[in-house]
């Protein structure tokens, strides 16, 4: 979009930075959360596999669980970074807020201009008038200017990167499918033999 097409206080709307702010604290909560359920199922297999399970199965346990423990902090981080892009989209929005022209400053030149204009009969106000003109286009290159910022500031905060899938369930063994294999099944029953009299 090109704000220097854009008139000064035309670029001055929308619901601010509440809404960055808040996607920042979800964000936040849920790096938070993902860091706290890998941490504890670290711990949990470390805790089996180190004081009360030993052998083939608690090695391969362990191992299982390792891509998933990895996962979760792996999406954690990736959690963390998009609250921090979240926060840095509103500080650009913050940044260009305050280098922006107040709409009440940009009405109160334009509302000077048309007293000029009207009362200008013989020329008298034409300076002022000028003036005016100037500090409205002053105006409209501070604007411009903000908006351009925020614009590469925004761009560059919303980059979001796409969180890689969960891994998939190993086989359990080689060349098969990762379902399970059944349980066995029992053996048939067969009537106890009758008593012999």
């Amino acid at each position: 979009m090109d704000f220097g097409l854009l008139p000064p206080g035309v670029d001055l709307c929308g619901s601010g930075s509440g809404p960055l702010l808040a996607a920042t604290a979800a964000w936040a909560a849920v790096a938070a959360e993902l860091e706290s359920s890998a941490a504890g199922y670290a711990s949990s297999v470390s805790e089996l596999t180190g004081l009360t399970w030993f052998g083939p199965s608690s090695v391969a346990m362990s191992g299982a669980a390792a891509p998933y423990v990895a996962w979760l902090q792996a999406a954690a981080a990736q959690a963390g970074v998009t609250a921090a892009q979240a926060y840095a989209a509103a500080v650009a929005y913050e940044v260009a807020f305050a280098m922006t022209v107040p709409p009440p400053v940009i009405a109160a030149n334009r509302a000077l201009l048309m007293a000029l204009i009207a009362t200008n009969f013989f020329g008298q106000n034409t300076a002022a008038i000028a003036a005016c003109e100037a500090e409205y286009l002053q105006m409209w290159v501070q604007d411009a200017a903000a908006m351009y910022g925020y614009a590469a500031d925004a761009a560059a905060a919303s980059t979001l990167q796409s969180f890689d899938e969960p891994p998939q369930r190993p086989p359990t063994k080689p060349g098969k499918t990762s379902r399970p294999a059944p349980w066995p099944k029992p053996p048939p029953t067969r009537p106890a033999p009758a008593p012999n009299p």
